[in-house]
C-alpha cells in the first residue's frame, strides 16, 4: 500500500489523531492503520454530502430551496421546515442534501422502577428450555402487579440458524429481526391444529438443568414451527399476508439469507461466490427455488413479532436492548456489506479490566458510506425495536460518537478511534423515538468523552449508572440507576466470593483488593457481622439494603436485575471470554413464577416500587 498524499487530512475524515487511554498514556494509531484508513476514507468520503440537521419550525441558514418530503410532496423552503422526518433539499445552485428534521427533545418516562431481565434465563414451567416471549408477558404482568413500571430485556435480535447455536445475544445475525428461539410455539396461530405434545414434553424437560442448550431448543422449536406451518401454509392468515407485504424486500431478504445459511452455513463469506451479494441474480433465483422455506421464515418472524407485541402490552414499559453490532458472517453484514469496513473490527483499547484490550468480532460501518445510505441501518434498527416496545437501550452509546477500529488480524494496540456523524445519528434516533412516543437510554458506563453525557442530557437521552452504596445518591436525575449489568458480578457473587473463584478458575485477571472493598461495603451497608458466614439471610439483607438506597436515588428509573432479585451468584457474562465461562447459558435457578413469589423478590420490588 502506498503512503497517503500529504493533502489527506485524516482528522477531517473522522480519524481521531490521538487519545489518552485508561492508564493516562497518550496513544496514536499505528502507521499501517493510518495508511489503511486514509485509503478507505479518501474513497468513501466522496459518496455523499454532509446531511443538514434541522429542528421543525426553527430557522436554519442553509434551508433554502426545494424540499422533497418523505411522502413525495415538495415545498419551497426559506429557512424552516414544518415537519419532522427524512427530507431531501435541492438548493437553488443544484446541490442536493439530505435533511434530517428532528424534534429537539426525546420523550421522557415517569419516575418508576423495574427489573432488568436476561430473557433466555427467565423460564417459566411452560418454557421449552429457554425464556420466551410468553414468559416475558408473564413477567410484565407480574411486576406490574407489584408496582413496577419497566422491564429492561436482553437483546432479542435474530440469530444465525446454525449448529452449534450462537449463545451471545450481543453478536446477532440481524438487529432488525427477532430471535425465533423466543417464540412460544404453542401460542403460534394454528398451533391448535398441529400435534405438538411430544415436542412440548421434550421442550419442558430441558428446564431440568440450569445450563441452556440452544442446540436442543432450536431443534425442538424448529420442528414445532414446521409442523404448524405445514397446516397453515395453504391458508395463510390475512394478518400475516398484510404484515409480510408491509415489510417488503427487507423481510424477504432476511428470510432468503436464513435459508442460504441453513444450506451453506452461517457465514456468507464462505458461500459460493454467486451468492456473495444480496443483489446477485443467483440470490433471486435461489429464493424462487426455495420459496416455501423463505415464506416459512417470514412467517416465523411474524409469529415472533406478534408474541413480542403481546408482551409489550402486558402492563409495563418494555425496554429492548440494541447490540453494538453484528457478526461478520451475519445477515446484516451480508445485506450492508457495501457500507462496512470488513478489514476492521470493533473493539476497545486496554483498560484495568482488560489489559490486552478487546476485539468484539463486529464489523464497523464506514461513516461516510453510512451517510450516503441515508443512515438506513440505524433507522431500521430503531424503528423495528420501537414497533411495539416503549423504550430502547443503546448498548455502548459511544458508538454514535466514535468507535475503536482494530485492523483485522492485527493487534488491538494498533487500533484507532473513528468518529461518526453524531448529530445526524442522534437526529435519526429522535425522529424514530418521537414517532413511537418512546424514551431512549444510552449505556454510558465507563470512560466517555465529556460532551457525550452533556449532549445526552441536552436531548433527553437517559444515561445508565451502576453505582452502589452512598454513591448512587450522586446519580443524575436523567439516568437509569441499577446495581449492576449483565457483565458485572451479582451481589451474591461478591458476598460469597464465588465470582472471584469463577474468575480465578478460568485464569482471568482481577483486582482482589477492590473486590474485597466492595464486599466490605456491602456487608457494612446491610449491617452484616463481618465474622458471620455468608448464607441466604446475609445475601437477602445486602440485596435489600442496596436496592433501598437505589430506590431513594435521583435516577428517573431504578432497576434491579432479576439475578439479584433471585439471589443468584453467577454473572450472566464474563467479559473477555467466550467458552472459558458459560456466558449467556446460565438459566435462573427456579421458574420465574417461584422466584417472583419468593420473599426476596417480593420485598425487593416493594422497596423499589415505594420510591
Amino acid at each position: 500500500m502506498t503512503a497517503p498524499s500529504p493533502a489527506v487530512d485524516l482528522t477531517a475524515l473522522g480519524v481521531v489523531p490521538s487519545f489518552t487511554d485508561a492508564f493516562g498514556v497518550e496513544r496514536m494509531p499505528a502507521e499501517p492503520t493510518r495508511l489503511a484508513l486514509a485509503e478507505r476514507f479518501r474513497r468513501s468520503s466522496l459518496l455523499a454530502a454532509e446531511p443538514l440537521v434541522a429542528t421543525p419550525g426553527r430557522h436554519h441558514p442553509a434551508l433554502y430551496g426545494t424540499l422533497r418530503h418523505e411522502d413525495g410532496t415538495t415545498t419551497r423552503v426559506t429557512g424552516t421546515v414544518d415537519r419532522a422526518g427524512y427530507h431531501t433539499l435541492t438548493a437553488d445552485d443544484g446541490t442536493v442534501r439530505q435533511v434530517l428534521a428532528a424534534e429537539e427533545y426525546l420523550p421522557q418516562p415517569p419516575r418508576t422502577a423495574g427489573l432488568a431481565v436476561q430473557l433466555y434465563a427467565a423460564r417459566t414451567r411452560d418454557s421449552w428450555g429457554i425464556g420466551d416471549f410468553r414468559d416475558l408477558a408473564y413477567l410484565a404482568r407480574s411486576v406490574a402487579a407489584r408496582g413496577a413500571g419497566v422491564l429492561l430485556v436482553s437483546p432479542v435480535h435474530a440469530m444465525a440458524p446454525v449448529r452449534p447455536a450462537p449463545n451471545s445475544p450481543y453478536s446477532p445475525a440481524s438487529r432488525q429481526w427477532l430471535n425465533v428461539l423466543h417464540i412460544a410455539p404453542g401460542d403460534a396461530p394454528g398451533a391448535e391444529r398441529a400435534d405438538l405434545a411430544d415436542l412440548a414434553a421434550a421442550g419442558r424437560a430441558l428446564n431440568a438443568g440450569r445450563r441452556i442448550d440452544r442446540d436442543a431448543v432450536s431443534r425442538i422449536k424448529q420442528e414445532a414451527l414446521a409442523r404448524i406451518w405445514a397446516v397453515v401454509r395453504d391458508s395463510e392468515p390475512a394478518e400475516f399476508r398484510d404484515w409480510a407485504a408491509g415489510h417488503g424486500d427487507d423481510l424477504r431478504a432476511f428470510a432468503t439469507w436464513t435459508v442460504l445459511a441453513e444450506t451453506h452455513g452461517g457465514d456468507w463469506r464462505a458461500w459460493p461466490e454467486r451468492y456473495a451479494h444480496p443483489l446477485a441474480p443467483a440470490v433471486a433465483a435461489f429464493a424462487d427455488q426455495h420459496a416455501d422455506r423463505v415464506r416459512f421464515h417470514m412467517w416465523c418472524q411474524w409469529v415472533a413479532d406478534r408474541q413480542l407485541a403481546v408482551a409489550c402490552h402486558s402492563g409495563v414499559t418494555i425496554c429492548l436492548d440494541a447490540a453494538v453490532g453484528f457478526d461478520f458472517g451475519s445477515a446484516d453484514a451480508w445485506l450492508f456489506q457495501d457500507l462496512l469496513a470488513l478489514d476492521f473490527e470493533v473493539g476497545c483499547p486496554a483498560d484495568p479490566w482488560n489489559r490486552e484490550g478487546q476485539r468484539w468480532g463486529l464489523p464497523p460501518f464506514d461513516p461516510h458510506a453510512l451517510t450516503a445510505a441515508g443512515f438506513a441501518p440505524l433507522r431500521n434498527l430503531v424503528r423495528s425495536a420501537l414497533r411495539h416496545a416503549g423504550a430502547l437501550r443503546i448498548d455502548h452509546v459511544m458508538q454514535l460518537w466514535r468507535l475503536f477500529w482494530v485492523p483485522a488480524g492485527g493487534r488491538v494496540a494498533d487500533g484507532a478511534y473513528v468518529r461518526y456523524p453524531v448529530d445526524a445519528l442522534l437526529a435519526v434516533v429522535r425522529i424514530e423515538a418521537c414517532r413511537a412516543g418512546a424514551w431512549i437510554v444510552g449505556e454510558d458506563i465507563g470512560t466517555v468523552a465529556g460532551e457525550v453525557r452533556e449532549t445526552m442530557a441536552a436531548i433527553g437521552m437517559l444515561g445508565y449508572r451502576t453505582e452502589t452504596g452512598d454513591r448512587c445518591a450522586w446519580n443524575p436525575e436523567n439516568t437509569v440507576g441499577a446495581t449492576g449489568t449483565h457483565d458485572q458480578a451479582t451481589i451474591a457473587g461478591i458476598l460469597t466470593r464465588s465470582d472471584q473463584r469463577d474468575m480465578a478458575g478460568i485464569g482471568k485477571d482481577f483486582d482482589a483488593a477492590d473486590i474485597e472493598r466492595t464486599r466490605d461495603e456491602l456487608r457494612r451497608d446491610a449491617g452484616i457481622d463481618p465474622a458471620a458466614p455468608v448464607g441466604p439471610e446475609q445475601i437477602r439483607a445486602a440485596v435489600l439494603a442496596q436496592h433501598r438506597r437505589l430506590a431513594a436515588c435521583p435516577s428517573r428509573i431504578a432497576l434491579a436485575t432479576l439475578d439479584d432479585a433471585a439471589g443468584v451468584a453467577e454473572r450472566p457474562n464474563m467479559p473477555g471470554t467466550i467458552d472459558e465461562y458459560p456466558n449467556w447459558r446460565i438459566a435462573l435457578p427456579a421458574p420465574v413464577e417461584d422466584l417472583l413469589a419468593a420473599p426476596l423478590a417480593r420485598d425487593l420490588l416493594a422497596e423499589l416500587a415505594g420510591r
